[in-house]
């Protein structure tokens, strides 16, 4: 099995981290900053192209956090990112936070498992 590479792109003005791409050996995949596949391509340019129209944005929205502790899944919004840690607002599934819903949670190395986009 051939290993990943992994390479970050940034904003060409700003520098700011749009996500990475990453190579498989078959695929090119548009990642976000902590590692959720955004689109799977065939060529790197593709990827970049697909970071620089929907890196950011694409955490904007309505996600679903895993919660162990209820063993539920919650519909939530993305506060902080960061590359091994997301910080997430719980809401209702229309992405409004209400009080009564209210908790933020710190994810720590988020995946599939424990994070999507809805």
């Amino acid at each position: 099995m051939v290993s990943a590479r992994k390479t970050r792109v940034r904003d060409i003005d700003s520098g700011e981290s749009l996500g990475f791409v990453v190579h498989d050996g078959a695929s090119w995949e548009a990642q976000t900053i902590f590692g959720y596949e955004i689109s799977r391509v065939t060529t790197k340019k593709e990827a970049e192209e697909v970071l620089r129209c929907e890196g950011l944005g694409y955490s904007r929205g309505v996600w679903q956090y895993y919660d162990k502790s209820d063993d539920a899944w919650y519909s939530c919004v993305l506060r902080e990112i960061h590359e091994n840690r997301v910080v997430v607002i719980r809401t209702n599934a229309l992405g409004y936070e209400e009080s009564a819903l209210y908790r933020r949670v710190v994810i720590d190395h988020p995946t599939e498992v424990n994070l999507v986009k809805t």
